[in-house]
């Protein structure tokens, strides 16, 4: 019975600091999305409600629903007009893909 109940807590515990540090990228997400991403800010090409964005010449985050696996690779390719992000740190794009996905899914 103890070695259940430390069991339960500790998945507990785990899954509180998990959903703190997702909760925490998802919200640096949105600032980089909003205004820290270099070189341009996404909101200024993308509409995304969340962000209260209403970009006009990428597409419209609401509408296409991207998956983190389309939105890494176009970030680090790039697309038509839109400029790689290939030289962003790793973790600031991570934080840009989770939040998009998370508000567009």
């Amino acid at each position: 019975m103890i070695k259940h109940t430390l069991i339960t807590l500790a998945l507990t515990l785990f899954s509180s600091a998990t959903l703190a540090t997702d909760t925490a990228q998802i919200e640096h997400g949105k600032t980089l999305f909003s205004s820290g991403a270099q070189p341009i800010a996404c909101a200024v090409c993308h509409t995304l409600q969340d962000a209260g964005a209403t970009g006009e010449i990428g597409p419209n985050l609401n509408e296409i629903k991207p998956d983190a696996d389309r939105l890494r690779k176009t970030m680090i390719e790039g697309m038509g007009v839109m400029p790689s992000f290939a030289a962003m740190d790793e973790a600031d794009r991570e934080a840009i893909i989770s939040y998009v996905t998370h508000v567009t899914q």
